[in-house]
């Protein structure tokens, strides 16, 4: 990200008033404008995390992980259908020049921004626990994150209306509704569908695929940790052996 966001501001570096695409996208940014090329690698973060949890699950494969996972697709699946039942064009500048539909109510980026940073924040009060023996750390770690997920989210928010894609009103909606989708997601985790996590990983299709469930553990980390220190322990007393 860093480095094609410096390569693309050296050759990028005379504004003509011409908009052109970021390398590789579709992700229109004035020519020369340093910030505009920074909030357009900004705007592609929602498909590059849906993309890098792919490799995630395939190391992970945990339950929560991939529930996850599945909840991005809904969350752009409720964006599409609103953005076909309200049917409000995006701002004059791309609405006939956009890869997927000429709707822009809600922002789907801001829609993703909204769901990622709503569950992820929930994630972090509600089921994650961390064992350090630096114990300011400790305290402040999930506030660090919860910051740092929600000022992410809101740049990726601004750059759809910096580059002229979305509206305000677009990008507050769009917000908001993924705000209320990760909660419900969440809820639906911790009510409903998370009880059954343990039962769901016990099944012989699951064991066969190694997909596991951690949420009867209180510090998933420090748990994976010890078992795999306290196995290489025991491999390494039956490969090393005293001289």
């Amino acid at each position: 990200f860093v480095l094609c966001f410096l390569v693309e501001a050296v050759v990028s570096t005379q504004s003509t008033g011409i908009w052109v695409p970021v390398t590789f996208t579709h992700v229109e940014y004035p020519k020369g404008d340093i910030m505009g090329l920074l909030l357009a690698w900004f705007s592609l973060l929602p498909s590059l995390t849906v993309f890098s949890f792919i490799p995630i699950i395939v190391l992970r494969r945990d339950l929560t992980t991939i529930y996850f996972y599945a909840g991005m697709f809904m969350n752009e699946a409720v964006n599409q259908i609103l953005k076909h039942v309200i049917a409000e064009p995006r701002p004059a500048r791309t609405a006939d020049n956009v890869l997927w539909t000429k709707y822009g109510m809600p922002s789907a980026h801001s829609q993703f921004a909204g769901y990622f940073s709503m569950f992820i924040i929930l994630l972090f009060y509600l089921r994650i626990s961390v064992v350090t023996f630096i114990i300011p750390l400790a305290k402040i770690w999930k506030h660090v994150l919860a910051a740092s997920t929600v000022l992410i989210s809101l740049t990726v928010c601004y750059s759809r209306y910096y580059l002229r894609y979305h509206t305000q009103s677009q990008i507050c909606v769009g917000f908001l509704v993924g705000l209320l989708v990760g909660g419900l997601w969440f809820i639906i985790l911790e009510k409903f569908a998370g009880p059954y996590f343990p039962i769901i990983a016990s099944q012989p299709i699951c064991e066969m695929l190694l997909i596991k469930d951690y949420s009867l553990i209180p510090n998933a980390l420090w748990c994976e940790y010890h078992c795999i220190k306290t196995e290489m322990r025991s491999r390494a007393k039956k490969y090393i052996r005293p001289e």
